[in-house]
C-alpha cells in the first residue's frame, strides 16, 4: 500500500472490532499452531509473516507485473 493509501483510508471503529482485531488474533492462534507443528523456533514464523506483508506491500514484486495495483488511489 502506498502512502498515499494509508493515508486516505482509515478503517470504521466497526471494522476494527468485528473484523480486524479477530482476524488478527485467529493469525496469531494459527501461527502458534505452526510452531507447535513445525517444532520452530517463533523466528521462523515471524520471517513467514514478513514475506506475506511483503507480497502486500509490493504485490507488482510478488506477481512479476510492474505497474499493477488493485488500488484505486495509486
Amino acid at each position: 500500500m502506498t502512502e498515499k493509501c494509508e493515508e486516505t483510508w482509515q478503517p470504521t471503529d466497526e471494522q476494527v472490532d468485528k473484523i480486524i482485531l479477530p482476524a488478527m488474533q485467529r493469525i496469531a492462534q494459527q501461527c502458534a499452531g505452526y510452531i507447535n507443528e513445525l517444532q520452530c523456533p517463533p523466528e521462523f514464523i515471524s520471517v513467514m509473516l514478513r514475506d506475506v506483508a511483503d507480497a502486500f506491500e509490493n504485490p507488482a514484486l510478488e506477481a512479476g507485473a510492474e505497474g499493477d495495483s488493485d488500488c484505486s488511489c495509486c
